[in-house]
């Protein structure tokens, strides 16, 4: 069992590498099967938020020498899930459990995109001042 457990390990960090490449391989993969590209972009952004998090969660570890990365992009999450919930309750007078986490998952996917890009640039810079 340890052996499969590594095997996925394996898998997940070689495709939250470089997430935005998985990013694009899923989405010709899905929409070859689905022949749909709105919901082929759909469900590859959701796809891609998971390998987002673990990728963001490194750089920022990496970049401020710490180990809350992932737990501080949960604590977002969190965040975000209840101020638009209570947001939703506050319109209709009901939450929808389902749409405020695609909203939550969705804007998830937009801001780890650029969180990627800006700890992508701040790690390069840090390393190419460390190592002059």
């Amino acid at each position: 069992m340890s052996g499969f457990i590594d095997f996925l390990l394996n898998i997940y960090a070689f495709l939250a590498v470089a997430p935005f490449i998985t990013f694009v391989v899923l989405w010709f993969l899905v929409y070859l099967l689905l022949k749909d590209k709105k919901m082929a972009t759909r469900l590859t952004m959701d796809l891609t938020t998971v390998f987002l998090i673990g990728s963001v969660s490194i750089m920022w570890n990496q970049l401020f020498h710490s180990t809350f990365g992932f737990w501080l992009i949960v604590l977002v999450l969190l965040i975000a899930f209840g101020m638009i919930g209570g947001y939703q309750t506050h319109l209709k007078g009901k939450t929808d459990l389902l749409k405020v986490s695609r909203v939550v998952w969705r804007i998830t996917f937009l801001g780890l995109s650029a969180m990627y890009i800006v700890l992508f640039f701040l790690n390069i810079g840090k390393n190419l001042i460390i190592s002059t």
